[in-house]
């Protein structure tokens, strides 16, 4: 049996109206029947920003994690940045090669995509609350990345001339992915309700189609990527923009969105409860040395106390001390 290369061309539509991306692209599917992976085609729809999200929450020198990333968008989506050739079928074992090859060859790469990405949209989404961003739009934000003022960091390692892409149309799209006519027409109906809010490119760069559904997302006010204020990953709203929690599965069967507010006011009354025991200690402290002022050694300690709850501080944003033992030393005194 000949094993062809294939001539991957990956096809998305942006449909800005129902803010969601529709994929037509190739992949290598696994055959039951024959236990080995054979070429196949996929048709899939994203709410926009969900496959930018999956990219940045993927630690690709994590190859367990890394895997999942392929096995959920297939290598075929990757393996273009590698300069690795995908053939039209694979045995068990060589498709597992194939998969440790490309992510071998590309992690670090990946990874600095994935940087540059979350700096861009840290940016863009003012994730940081900065104060002198909250007036601005993510459109201009993202403005402001692409002038001189504050430069892109995807753009630094992302040449724009190298964006290569085929502007398509709804007909060539519906014949790549094998539809019939009338199916093709009750899908047009129903994705594209707005022309003017729609259109189609070939693009077998991922990386490409990450930047250009970014750009989209700015254009529309009622879509954002935010970041969980449970579990830290990144994550596309499900309904309102000035969501602070995830519906990913955090513990128990419970989602961040479920658990994340409980949490949240956990950890202030732990905080509040911590900083009180601070003032306590630093009351009692300078209560004694005011009341003794002849007494050198009251003075001493209190400067003592102010030097090293400074340095434990340091010690705890560092990751050097935990802020439980922080806390013990504190009851201590």
């Amino acid at each position: 049996m000949l094993n062809h290369e294939l001539s991957l061309k990956n096809q998305f539509f942006i449909d800005k109206f129902n803010k969601h991306k529709m994929m037509a692209y190739e992949y290598l599917r696994y055959n039951q029947k024959h236990k080995e992976y054979e070429f196949g085609n996929r048709r899939e729809k994203y709410k926009l920003g969900i496959q930018i999200c999956d990219f940045i929450n993927t630690d690709f020198n994590n190859i367990p994690m890394a895997r999942e990333f392929v096995n959920k968008y297939d290598v075929s989506t990757i393996a273009h940045l590698a300069e690795i050739k995908i053939y039209e079928y694979y045995s068990v074992q060589e498709y597992n090669e194939l998969v440790d090859d490309v992510l071998n060859k590309l992690k670090d790469k990946l990874e600095e995509y994935r940087k540059a990405f979350i700096n861009d949209i840290t940016y863009i989404y003012n994730l940081n609350e900065l104060e002198e961003l909250n007036d601005l739009t993510p459109k201009q934000r993202l403005h402001i990345l692409r002038s001189s003022k504050k430069e892109s960091e995807t753009q630094k390692i992302y040449d724009p001339n190298n964006l290569k892409l085929t502007l398509n149309n709804f007909g060539d799209f519906t014949y790549h992915i094998k539809l019939k006519e009338e199916d093709a027409q009750e899908t047009a109906k129903s994705w594209f309700k707005d022309y003017f809010n729609t259109y189609a490119f070939e693009a077998n760069d991922i990386i490409q189609t990450f930047i250009i559904e970014l750009y989209e997302m700015t254009e529309i006010e009622s879509t954002a990527i935010k970041k969980c204020k449970n579990c830290g990953r990144f994550f596309v709203p499900d309904n309102r923009v000035d969501e602070l929690y995830c519906s990913n599965i955090y513990e128990n069967n419970k989602t961040c969105k479920e658990v994340g507010p409980f949490r949240t006011k956990q950890k202030l009354m732990q905080e509040n409860d911590d900083l009180r025991i601070y003032r306590n200690v630093y009351q009692k402290l300078l209560l004694r040395t005011r009341r003794n002022p002849n007494n050198e050694q009251y003075e001493n300690d209190f400067n003592k106390f102010k030097q090293k709850n400074a340095e434990l501080k340091e010690k705890i944003e560092k990751g050097k001390m935990t802020q439980k033992e922080y806390m013990e030393w504190l009851e201590k005194q």
